[in-house]
């Protein structure tokens, strides 16, 4: 067996995984973490705040931020929590932590087993049912070893191993003036230009305390009154040539600075900054809230541009893109991801960053992405998806920021065209299912090879046996059958009335006669990923379009191709003939937009002839005229849902909740 030492060049401690139980949401959570840069999606409560300040408490930060363990931390009222971190690539390190390594075994690409350094810290978290100063008493351990039953974490091993953490922006103004641990304040004291000229600081803050109360004779005599009219009176006369009153700046003299120990000193330097404020320069200040915003994140990347060098950079970044447009997003995330890199540190700063950005989302690399949902974590990197190494590339160019949505929705509906793109909203919506209640996004793939990689973005690598390891989010992709019926043909006899087909050694692929079993088709276009969260659907027919007007919305696809109704009757054959007339004539798009109009005005008319219906008295009470207009829309839904094509109503279905006869409870719910 082979010892492994990390000794080479940018081979960097780093935050390899972490473990936590009974944390907030969490009840158990296992996640690894990529070594750079790892951006954390998911919805409102997913648990991104949490995996942040699981990070926090338990190595504090370079800030000094207090953050403190209450009762409301533990999981759903339990009385122990415990929070792993596990660092990697501890040799360059390994002296400062030597009698808190531990060793594990692995293999190597060659299938070599070979042993390796890694540093467990564990925070293990009790409530006691004591008090202590009237608040309950929480037991906290902060140790080393895989179990946590390893020697205690000293502060100075905590302290090199503390993150630097930018907290979520909610008041720019706020954050760069002066006050009690201000953010300013915890910015300048992390900075390194600062930390090295502190001694300097003060003897300039000193000297000018000196200087100030000799020669300013106001607060001179402000300090004699003081000292003369109340403080001598309130003390005995044996004091009063020992006690005096003066005025200073921070407490210090010029004579006693080198006496004073470091500590101190610090604590003088701290009182001094929060006394600054950071602001615009005058001609710039009637800018307002979004030149604040730059101001106030230009100080933040001054701590992370200082983070870059540190021997152990760690970066915990909440919510950077408030109150930041688009464009500023994408800086920012460039910035962090690229600038903060160094030749001691190609992989730069390793970052854990939570986003509600879809811009940000969307230039982040893929297997930089850990989507959260419903206490768990389900990293994208490679190895952890189904797609291959080389997928990746691909889904950098195809993932912009409206399909960045995925990563914040419940379900997802991949479509192939704009049709489907457009019109299914509207659809769900009629069905009393509209997509937005229920955390639906809508994408539209370009080919028929991207939706494959999309799907397998949230299929588990082996996994298929393991429903518990699955990612939540349901995938739904819906494709066209694409078999061209025999009265699609175009024939020189003009007995296929609307055929536009011409069939030849190319496309014989296309034709339906070719497949005797439909079955054989849709296997082909499911490709064997129809597991897991992804279902594929089918189209029942040829298109999207051909099927709507095939199976039960003939007239609707006519008017909405032609314009009015005028001529129906003179379209004449069986449904497959009828419905190919209508692709023959299709613009997709506006097809689209006035199919819905046309359905939508139905569902209208559909409640004015209830609401007509009823009686002067019935109309004009708000209660019963809106459970009639709710008992109209749940019947159009019904009417609808039996005119329309299987695979759609399924696929609808699939990312909402079964359509019932009765829906009216749901037809306004807020679901998410």
């Amino acid at each position: 067996m082979i010892f492994n030492l990390c000794i080479r060049e940018g081979c960097n401690l780093y935050l390899s995984h972490i473990e936590i139980s009974n944390f907030r949401l969490f009840k158990d959570l296992s996640l690894k973490l990529n070594r750079g840069l790892n951006v954390l999606v998911g919805e409102n409560d997913s648990g991104k705040t949490a995996l942040i300040d699981a990070i926090r408490y338990t190595l504090g930060t370079k800030s000094n931020d207090r953050a403190y363990l209450t009762e409301q931390d533990f999981h759903n009222n339990s009385d122990d929590l415990k929070i792993k971190l596990k660092f990697s690539e501890v040799g360059l390190h390994a002296h400062r932590f030597v009698e808190h390594i531990s060793h594990e075994e692995y293999e190597d690409d060659n299938g070599e087993k070979k042993n390796r350094s890694v540093l467990y810290v564990q925070l293990h978290a009790q409530i006691t049912g004591l008090e202590k100063r009237g608040y309950p008493y929480i037991k906290t351990e902060l140790r080393s070893g895989i179990d946590g039953n390893g020697l205690a974490i000293e502060s100075e091993i905590r302290d090199f191993l503390a993150s630097t953490y930018l907290k979520p922006l909610r008041d720019a103004e706020v954050e760069l003036s002066s006050g009690r641990a201000s953010r300013l304040s915890q910015i300048l004291s992390s900075s390194k230009d600062i930390i090295e000229g502190m001694e300097s600081i003060l003897t300039i803050i000193a000297k000018a305390n000196d200087e100030l109360l000799t020669d300013d004779a106001a607060l001179k005599k402000s300090a004699e009154n003081i000292q003369q009219k109340y403080l001598h009176e309130l003390i005995f006369e044996k004091d009063k040539s020992k006690l005096g009153a003066f005025i200073d700046i921070v407490g210090i003299k010029e004579e006693d600075l080198s006496n004073i120990p470091k500590h101190i000193q610090k604590r003088h330097l701290r009182t001094l900054l929060e006394g600054l404020t950071l602001s615009l320069t005058n001609d710039q200040r009637s800018h307002g809230l979004g030149y604040l915003n730059l101001l106030f994140m230009g100080a933040e990347l001054l701590l992370l541009e200082q983070e870059a060098n540190n021997e152990f950079p760690l970066l915990l970044v909440e919510e950077p893109e408030a109150h930041l447009h688009p464009q500023l997003q994408m800086k920012l995330l460039q910035f962090i991801n690229k600038t903060t890199k160094t030749e001691k540190k190609p992989d730069g700063v390793q970052c854990i960053l939570t986003t509600h950005s879809p811009n940000i989302a969307s230039k982040a690399d893929p297997a930089e992405i850990i989507m959260l949902s419903e206490g768990g974590a389900w990293p994208l990197a490679v190895g952890e998806t189904e797609l291959a190494k080389d997928d990746y590339q691909f889904l950098r160019k195809f993932l912009d920021s409206t399909k960045a949505n995925v990563f914040f929705a419940k379900a997802v509906l991949l479509v192939e065209g704009d049709g489907e793109n457009i019109l299914l909203p509207e659809l769900a919506k009629l069905l009393g299912r509209p997509l937005e209640n229920y955390g639906v996004s809508i994408v539209k793939y370009d080919n028929s090879g991207s939706w494959k990689r999309f799907a397998k973005l949230f299929l588990r690598s082996g996994q298929d046996g393991n429903p518990n390891a699955w990612h939540p989010t349901k995938i739904c992709v819906l494709r066209d059958l694409d078999l061209w019926p025999d009265c699609a043909e175009e024939k020189d006899d003009g007995s296929n009335p609307y055929g536009f087909k011409k069939e030849n050694s190319r496309n014989q692929v296309y034709w339906r006669r070719n497949y005797p079993d439909d079955q054989q088709r849709k296997n082909e276009h499911i490709d064997q990923l129809n597991k897991q969260n992804v279902v594929v659907k089918i189209s029942d027919d040829w298109t999207f379009e051909y099927c709507l007007a095939k199976y039960g919305l003939f007239s609707e696809c006519y008017e909405a191709t032609v314009g009015s109704n005028v001529g129906i009757d003179n379209i004449v054959g069986d449904d497959d003939t009828k419905a190919t007339f209508i692709l023959s004539q299709v613009s997709k798009t506006d097809f689209a937009y006035k199919l819905s109009s046309i359905l939508q005005k139905q569902q209208d008319q559909k409640i004015d002839d209830t609401i007509a219906s009823l009686s002067d008295e019935d109309a004009n009470n708000s209660d019963i005229s809106k459970s009639a207009q709710t008992q109209a829309k749940n019947e159009f839904a019904i009417e609808l849902k039996q005119r329309l094509p299987n695979y759609l109503i399924e696929a609808i279905q699939y990312v909402t909740e079964p359509i019932e006869e009765n829906i009216e409870e749901v037809q306004n719910a807020a679901v998410v």
